[in-house]
């Protein structure tokens, strides 16, 4: 499994939740330091010349890109599901853009809040068709770039549809569209029973997955046995990135570091011995 840690290519919102911003020398040094292999990119315009200059940067530095994120164009109300079929199609450019972005990299783009809002009543069922229509013009840019579309299950406080993982899975099983998932803990912690059971059942779609505790934070700072997790996808030999999509907290540097010190412990484990994963604040 390789690790990884979420970056912005600008200037984010209050509780984004990325450990990074910018592509500083300094910044990317600190990164590889920590023995992270790759990072999640919150990207808003593809095109700008600093975004592309970052794609060279982080080659330098033998970071890859695991998913390319268009959140922000969520929080600039655009909607894959808008009922307005103008507005539909803008946001099927945006995210192609960030989908060719993506493809020069060999990453992946998520689709998570920019999805938009299903509401409630019948209008549930036309949200899905659009929805799906979308995901359709998307694939037509996506297949032939080689660049997986995923899906990523996000909890009912933020989003108000497809919130667990297992919605999430017979969404692509029902639709037969070639989908994967991205499996947040954070989100599964507030949605689903048994996280363990749902990465069993998901694991043929998964291809990224979004690493936290159930604060959001680094492993071992919150109260989800990470541990048990992470020996749970090595049973699986899933093989993609554990990344660190956490808040800043108590800072950037500080949030990575103690992920790095928890995934290290667990190699160490993996290895040779079993020996128990101290959590952050213990004595």
């Amino acid at each position: 499994m390789e690790k990884s840690a979420a970056l912005s290519l600008f200037a984010g919102w209050k509780g984004m939740p990325a450990l990074y911003s910018g592509t500083d020398e300094k910044t990317l040094a600190e990164i590889r330091e920590f023995g992270y292999t790759g990072v999640d990119l919150f990207v808003d315009d593809p095109f700008l010349p600093e975004n592309r200059a970052a794609l060279g940067k982080l080659r330098k530095h033998g970071l890859g890109i695991g998913a390319v994120m268009p959140a922000l164009l969520a929080k600039q109300g655009l909607s894959l599901g808008d009922k307005d079929p103008e507005m539909r199609k803008y946001a099927v450019e945006r995210i192609g853009d960030m989908i060719r972005f993506a493809s020069e990299a060999s990453g992946m783009v998520s689709l998570g809040l920019v999805r938009g809002r299903a509401g409630a009543g019948a209008g549930r069922e036309e949200f899905f068709k659009r929805l799906a229509g979308s995901f359709e013009e998307l694939l037509k840019i996506s297949l032939p770039l080689e660049v997986p579309l995923i899906l990523e299950p996000i909890n009912r406080y933020e989003s108000d549809h497809l919130n667990s993982s297992m919605e999430a899975l017979d969404f692509i099983e029902k639709s037969g569209l070639p989908l994967y998932l991205m499996l947040d803990t954070f989100h599964m912690n507030i949605e689903d029973v048994d996280l363990a059971e749902c990465f069993r059942r998901c694991a043929p779609y998964t291809k990224h997955i979004h690493f936290v505790d159930s604060n959001r934070l680094a492993p071992g700072m919150g109260h989800l046995n990470m541990a048990e997790l992470y020996r749970t996808l090595e049973k699986l030999d899933y093989s993609g990135y554990l990344c660190l999509e956490a808040l800043p907290l108590p800072s950037g540097s500080e949030c990575a570091r103690m992920g790095a010190k928890f995934f290290g412990s667990q190699e160490s484990s993996s290895c040779k011995t079993n020996k128990l994963f101290v959590p952050y604040g213990s004595v």
